[in-house]
């Protein structure tokens, strides 16, 4: 009996029982269906049992949007494969008045765009590098002030850079009547707390332009102009 199971299983395999049939993509937004099926690697006539489902997904992590990807076999021949994919953040200098678009952790996840987003901007950093790498270490403090403050309420940040000593400013909008301030964040440290003292005192600025310093987060400082 055991015999004739084994053999059973051997003429199926042979006779392609256990082969890939379909490759079947969820989650598919910004990446195509060619792009992620040419990464994947994964084609019809494949053996079922020895797919290098972590090569697949290191191949697929590959592609600028691709967050992650979860392969699953389902007998005897369907692959599906779940992308998860990144959400743009903000818009980062590749070169002079050139835009590209990165996601919260620095990631490039395009080329330079004709039409730039309203997303936030970055700049005052070192160029943005081709898509699927990550922005240097100079914008991390950047991208803090816009993870920090998305949860913080009455404003949002409409741009991020570094001055020319190399400290973090920030232009942001009231939500309450648009009005647009400049806000001094300093150096690179405690960027959640200044940008919680931002939305403590957002609401009582009285003149916009005003330039907002939190770079001392519990001693904010408003001056009309900045000197």
């Amino acid at each position: 009996m055991v015999v004739l199971f084994l053999l059973g299983g051997v003429i199926a395999i042979a006779a392609g029982a256990f082969d890939v049939e379909r490759v079947d993509f969820s989650g598919l937004h910004r990446v195509s269906y060619d792009e992620a099926y040419r990464a994947a690697g994964i084609r019809p006539g494949d053996f079922m049992g020895t797919l290098d489902a972590e090569g697949a997904r290191d191949a697929l992590a590959e592609l600028p949007w691709v967050r992650s990807a979860e392969i699953r076999r389902h007998w005897p021949g369907t692959v599906e494969i779940d992308i998860v994919e990144r959400v743009p953040a903000a818009l980062a200098l590749t070169a002079p008045d050139s835009w590209v678009l990165v996601d919260s952790e620095g990631r490039v996840l395009t080329t330079a765009l004709a039409s730039p987003s309203s997303l936030p901007r970055l700049s005052g950093v070192s160029a943005a590098p081709a898509p699927g790498r990550y922005l240097a270490p100079d914008a991390d403090a950047l991208l803090d002030v816009l993870d920090t403050a998305h949860g913080q309420p009455g404003f949002a940040v409409t741009a991020v850079w570094r001055d020319g000593r190399g400290d973090v400013r920030a232009r942001i909008r009231r939500q309450a009547d648009g009005a647009v301030f400049e806000t001094a964040l300093g150096d690179d440290s405690a960027i959640g707390a200044k940008t919680a003292a931002i939305a403590a005192v957002v609401g009582d600025l009285e003149h916009s332009g005003a330039v907002l310093d939190v770079s001392v987060p519990h001693l904010p400082v408003v001056r009309t102009e900045d000197r």
